[in-house]
């Protein structure tokens, strides 16, 4: 007996319609779905900020703008449109917006408000001058004119290597990195009340700042010192002025000092300037050694016509014995052909001889004096010539790496 399934026996008609109420079910569960979600998302965007929120914001903001100093060497300037990107050419009042663009930061970020002391010697958002240098500024060319001097193969390997530091050192006056700006956040340190500094606060009282960033509050709306252009002439108020029913706005501002001590300023600039220090100490120490250097030079030159004046002394002493000798020889034959002996001739003859040969003993005693001599001088500048090698690699050393940590800079 063959069986049939019921829905084998309902028209294909009537199957269709069962399969599209099926898919409408399905799509109209998936459009409720949607639907929540996109509801929930629409109420948290338009739901109003708390004060963690708030905060969140400005912190990412801070993080942003000093980052943006490791790779641009300098602070962002602010912007002057909702465009998000920094107007460096525009210093009036319009530009206190947060360049959101530049800093890579969410669009929402373009309702904080963005302050960067530009004052005329202290702009932090320009790019600064070459100011910190690995030489100290210093001509140290001067401090290799051995080569003149040796043909020491290790002396001219320790000058070539000081040579190409000195060069590297040289190349990298001209070179600005972060470092350089750092010693722009140090003379705002130095100099908060300078002219153009700028500051946070209201007509009472203020003070200097490297950088503010300011939210408008829950309202939305700036208030108190923070509009722009307002009567008290400040575009930003103090961080942390206590919150009532007309302020709610929130800060943060960072001092020079500050600015400087997170950045990495302190710790990177004074390790570099440590080392260029340290190098100009071995520069002195390389100048030093150079003078004994050449005295030691000197007295090899010395030693040298010292031991030449020995050996034509005894030359002379020698012919000078012999001389004698002759004499002698001439007196006791001159005598014997004469019909008496002249005594006082023979003694006299004899005391030449006698004198003569004392006299080359002193100069073989002289010859041996000056050999010495210029063997310990040639000891004495062999030795000098190894404290050379080792006062120059010190130098090296000490200006390599002065030279690598202003490569650095303040990265990473």
């Amino acid at each position: 007996m063959m069986f049939m399934r019921a829905d084998a026996q309902l028209p294909s008609r009537l199957r269709q319609t069962g399969l599209s109420l099926v898919e409408l079910g399905v799509a109209m569960a998936i459009v409720g779905v949607i639907g929540i979600i996109t509801w929930r998302w629409v109420a948290d965007t338009r739901a109003p900020m708390d004060r963690t929120a708030i905060m969140g914001q400005l912190t990412e903001a801070q993080a942003a703008v000093e980052g943006f100093v490791l790779a641009n060497h300098r602070l962002p300037c602010a912007a002057s449109g909702t465009n998000g990107t920094e107007d460096c050419g525009n210093t009036s009042a319009a530009a206190v917006l947060l360049p959101w663009r530049t800093l890579g930061l969410p669009s929402r970020m373009g309702q904080l408000h963005y302050g960067v002391n530009r004052g005329a010697s202290l702009d932090l958002a320009s790019a600064p001058t070459a100011s910190a240098f690995p030489d100290l500024n210093i001509n140290y060319t001067p401090a290799i004119p051995v080569l003149a001097l040796s043909t020491d193969a290790g002396v001219n390997a320790a000058a070539a290597a000081l040579t190409g530091a000195i060069t590297a050192a040289n190349g990298r006056r001209a070179v600005i990195n972060g470092l350089d700006w750092c010693r722009v956040v140090r003379r705002l340190a130095a100099n908060p009340t300078a002219a153009g500094v700028l500051t946070a606060g209201n007509l009472t009282a203020s003070i200097p700042v490297a950088f503010v960033i300011t939210h408008p509050g829950v309202n939305g709306v700036f208030e108190g010192s923070n509009v722009p252009g307002g009567a008290a002439g400040f575009r930003f108020d103090m961080p942390g002025r206590a919150q009532d029913s007309n302020f709610d706005d929130l800060s943060v501002a960072v001092g020079a000092g500050d600015l400087a001590s997170r950045i990495g300023c302190v710790s990177r600039l004074g390790a570099m300037q440590a080392a260029a220090q340290g190098a100009y100490t071995a520069y002195d120490s390389v100048r030093v050694v150079q003078e004994y250097w050449s005295l030691r030079v000197f007295d090899i030159e010395q030693a040298q016509s010292a031991l030449e004046a020995a050996e034509t002394g005894v030359i002379m002493a020698a012919m000078n014995a012999a001389l004698a000798a002759g004499s002698a020889a001439l007196a006791v034959a001159s005598a014997a052909n004469t019909e008496g002996i002249t005594i006082f001739g023979l003694v006299l003859s004899a005391a030449n001889v006698v004198s003569a040969a004392v006299e080359v003993g002193f100069a073989a005693d002289d010859l041996i004096e000056a050999q010495k001599a210029l063997q310990d001088s040639k000891d004495k500048e062999l030795a000098s010539r190894a404290y050379v090698i080792e006062v120059f690699e010190t130098f090296t050393q000490a200006l390599t790496a002065a030279n690598r940590l202003d490569e650095k800079g303040l990265n990473p």
